[in-house]
């Protein structure tokens, strides 16, 4: 076992070469160059002749690649694992024991099927996926079979899943085993095991095809170019690093807002009225590490790759668990908005004034770092200035809570 540890350590420390990647430090700070080395302690980058360690709880992102994630029109169907991966397949099976998801002709990932919370197997409409979500979070006793019926609505069943393929899953109801069509399913979800472990991952991995991989052991390989790590419930996967987009990297000591669920998101138009609400509410929603009008999230002529994107009026509400010393960002209005955005951003905490004042123009930052000693609900509302809401934008670059 000693000699199977170091080989393990050996391995992870080789020196290898990646693409040339942009690094972001919880701070704000960006380096470019190639990664040379990682391991689940540190990261080198060399840039030049130059080469600089990183410990990983000094790295916030690492970009490899610029360009959009593009799931193909084949891959209708979301595969969910308990440690919260996400990933999107044309094709699943899965037994007893194991399961394979097809990603594209020459992509497949071999997963535990314990591994698995839950699979939906085609979009469903907004009531349908409401309803469909419900289920996924209520308490359950077995597996469920997730039925679509012909108008629309979910129907729950459950029992016991033994298999699934490209064509049925295999449903144990009562002893009777019945296959059901997956044209007839929303999906199914999977009964967490007592026995199943999740370790503590260091971040996220995400690829050119839209997955999203819950990551820890890392180790690069020069050899056939690929990035190898196990997720949270152990199953060893390994991509090719011209499929990369980016790793995330989840510091204990760090929660980005944009990591964060709200306990309440709401968006209020100065012109008020049902329809028009409805009819908008998803266009103007907060936008998570991008730019409300697409793009990248940009203050000044710095580019922050965590942060949130806000129109007026809108008011974020969370319920922290955990304790914070202080709430650090960089607010500014977008380039878009100059000479017609004209916002109000007031911060509290536990309903007391943390911050407020107006910002009236893309070069107006600011720098905030507000004391969250013992608060734990948080408010961020971005209200309307002078000139209603019309271009109001505001970006808030690496909105983070500090412990």
């Amino acid at each position: 076992m000693q000699i199977y540890n170091a080989l393990i350590f050996l391995a992870a420390t080789l020196t290898v070469t990646l693409p040339e990647s942009d690094v972001t430090l919880i701070d704000g700070n960006q380096i470019k160059g190639e990664i040379t080395a990682l391991t689940d302690n540190q990261l080198t980058i060399t840039s030049g002749d130059q080469s600089q360690e990183l410990v990983i709880d000094q790295l916030q992102q690492v970009t490899l690649s610029t360009d959009d994630a593009i799931i193909g029109a084949e891959n209708q169907i979301t595969v969910r694992l308990h440690d919260g991966s996400t990933l999107y397949g044309k094709s699943v099976l899965a037994t007893a024991t194991n399961a394979r998801v097809t990603i594209s002709d020459d992509v497949a990932y071999r997963l535990k099927s314990d591994s698995l919370a839950n699979i939906q197997f085609k979009p469903l409409s907004e009531q349908a996926q409401k309803d469909f979500d419900a289920v996924l979070k209520a308490d359950s006793a077995g597996d469920v079979l997730i039925v679509l019926r012909p108008g629309g609505a979910i129907d729950e069943l459950e029992g016991i899943i033994e298999r699934v393929d490209s064509e049925a899953v295999t449903f144990n109801f009562d002893g009777d085993r019945i296959p059901v069509e997956l044209e007839k399913l929303a999906g199914i979800k999977l009964l967490k095991p007592g026995s199943l472990e999740i370790a503590k991952t260091l971040g996220q991995v995400h690829d050119l095809q839209g997955n999203i991989w819950q990551a820890r052991r890392f180790q690069l390989n020069a050899d056939d170019q690929t990035l190898q790590f196990e997720t949270g419930l152990g199953d060893a996967i390994s991509l090719k690093l011209d499929n990369l987009q980016r790793l995330n990297f989840a510091s204990s000591s760090v929660a980005y807002l944009s990591d964060l669920t709200p306990e309440s998101a709401e968006w209020t138009p100065y012109l008020t009225g049902r329809l028009i609400r409805n009819r908008l509410n998803q266009i103007y929603a907060p936008a998570k590490d991008r730019s409300a009008n697409g793009g990248e999230l940009i203050i000044g002529d710095q580019v922050y790759a965590k942060g949130l994107s806000l129109r007026s009026k809108t008011e974020l509400v969370y319920r922290l668990t955990d304790d914070f010393s202080k709430l650090q960002l960089t607010a500014g209005l977008a380039e878009t908005a100059k000479g017609r955005g004209h916002v109000e951003l007031i911060i509290l905490g536990d309903n007391k004034q943390l911050f407020q004042d107006f910002i009236v123009d893309p070069e107006d930052i600011r720098e905030l770092e507000l004391d969250m000693t013992g608060i734990r609900r948080l408010s961020i509302t971005v209200d309307y200035g002078k000139n209603l809401d019309f271009g109001d934008l505001l970006n808030l670059g690496d909105a983070r809570l500090i412990k």
